[in-house]
């Protein structure tokens, strides 16, 4: 038996004995999808080379290495030690190592419900039900009919050893006044794995912005960590979804987002990656109803030997659908990145507009980066376009730049800091200040 299985079948094992962990598990349609997920996922495995979504960048440390996904949480954190809430912030969950341990926020306006996936699981499964999805939900039915579950065997896991997570629901017509952060703390063992499991849900005519924020775990030790986050956004819903996503160079976080896009709806999605390990992010995004639209933007920064990773998926069901792209990538020193971004049309989706832009900038020669975009178009009425660049600082630009009397160093980051804010310049008020500063974290840190 290769190791690889071994770390399998170990997985298998761990969730037949540690289920009373799980929570859920009484209700039979949580046991059922917890039960499914386990099954594929000892199917599959971790995804290799073979696994063309993954075939990049495979998933390095985690087909030979056991995580402990029911390691006991011996850490503790004094909740006023944590970075004061944003006054433009209504409400804050704060995770520690996967778990929820506190909910900040002053008198909520009526029709807004945030709480924990255990609370809802006691008190509301009902409304749960149906909203967490089975992995299989979003297997993609390639041209020759097959159903290849393989690349969603992070999301198998996931549905399978979730502890916690948020749950957001607002209620129809409401505009939430401020965002909504879930922040993410972390403190783990050696080895340990911790997954997230999150619902947003905007009834029709809502509007939310919501930010996830994770951070970097404070000792640095080998741990892996997996959100996955189900979207509905309702018929005339409109939600901004904004990932801040850092890391220590010993973390591993694979982070996905599914959305489901009602008629007259908008998603707009923006991430900015700039861990120090590894990180992944998948944004895969259904536009169901007629006149939806969704704009994705992407800004990822690496240095030292951090592996950044970003997968877009954009499917157009019905006609008269809008989508848009733009993915900003920023490497130095050993770094690399990777962008696979792709656009299907269906049959039938006629009056379908959508874009794509993937540009990488390169600072250094060991630097290295890997873009894929796709188009799948099955219907004829479509105007549908993508692109990618990679390059190095212009030479021409800097040496302008330079003969104004700027400093070589200060040039560089000049023409960096322009390159990032094509996707920080999408971002709300609310948030760009703290956009702007990871962003400028690493390329204004070398004077």
């Amino acid at each position: 038996m290769t190791n690889s299985s071994n770390i399998k079948n170990r997985y298998y094992q761990s969730y037949n004995d540690n289920q009373s962990l799980l929570p859920g598990l009484e209700l039979s349609w949580i046991k059922r999808l917890r039960d499914d997920a386990i099954t594929q996922f000892n199917q599959d495995g971790f995804p290799d080379k073979n696994v063309e979504e993954w075939n990049v960048h495979p998933c390095k440390g985690l087909s030979d290495t056991f995580y402990d996904p029911c390691q006991e949480n011996n850490y503790e954190i004094d909740v006023k030690s944590i970075e004061k809430k944003d006054s433009n912030c209504l409400i804050r969950v704060i995770f520690l190592n996967g778990k929820v341990i506190n909910i900040e926020h002053d008198t909520l306006p009526a029709g807004i419900k945030v709480n924990t996936l255990s609370f809802y699981l006691k008190n509301n499964p009902e409304f749960l039900k149906g909203k967490i999805k089975s992995a299989n939900e979003y297997s993609e039915v390639r041209l020759s009919n097959i159903i290849d579950s393989r690349p969603q065997s992070i999301v198998a896991l996931n549905t399978a050893f979730h502890e916690d997570g948020a749950i957001i629901h607002i209620d129809k017509n409401i505009e939430v006044p401020g965002f909504i952060e879930l922040l993410h703390l972390g403190e783990c063992e050696e080895n340990t794995m911790k997954h997230i499991r999150s619902v947003i849900f905007l009834d029709k005519a809502s509007k939310c912005e919501v930010l996830e924020n994770i951070k970097q775990h404070k000792n640095n030790n080998v741990v892996f960590t997996s959100n996955v986050t189900d979207v509905h956004v309702s018929e005339g819903a409109s939600l901004s979804f904004v990932r801040f996503i850092e890391g220590n160079s010993k973390n591993l976080h694979i982070n996905n987002v599914h959305v489901q896009l009602d008629k007259d709806s908008k998603f707009i999605s923006t991430s900015l990656i700039n861990s120090k390990g590894q990180a992944r992010a998948e944004t895969r995004v259904n536009l169901l109803g007629e006149n939806s639209s969704s704009k994705i933007n992407i800004l990822m920064m690496g240095t030292n030997n951090s592996l950044q990773e970003s997968l877009t998926k954009v499917k157009h069901s019905t006609k008269n659908t809008k989508s848009d792209q733009i993915i900003r990538i920023i490497l130095d020193e050993n770094s690399r990145g990777s962008f696979q971004g792709k656009i299907r049309v269906d049959v039938g989706a006629d009056g379908t507009l959508a874009n794509m832009s993937g540009k990488s900038l390169l600072l250094s020669d060991n630097a290295r980066v890997n873009s894929k975009p796709e188009l799948e178009i099955l219907a004829d009425d479509v105007r549908c376009s993508h692109g990618v660049t990679v390059g190095s600082l212009n030479a021409e630009q800097l040496f302008y730049l330079r003969s104004r009397g700027i400093p070589e160093n200060e040039a560089r980051k000049l023409l960096i800091n322009s390159f990032g804010n094509v996707i920080i310049n999408n971002i709300s008020t609310n948030l760009a200040k703290r956009a702007k500063n990871l962003m400028l974290e690493d390329s204004n840190k070398n004077d």
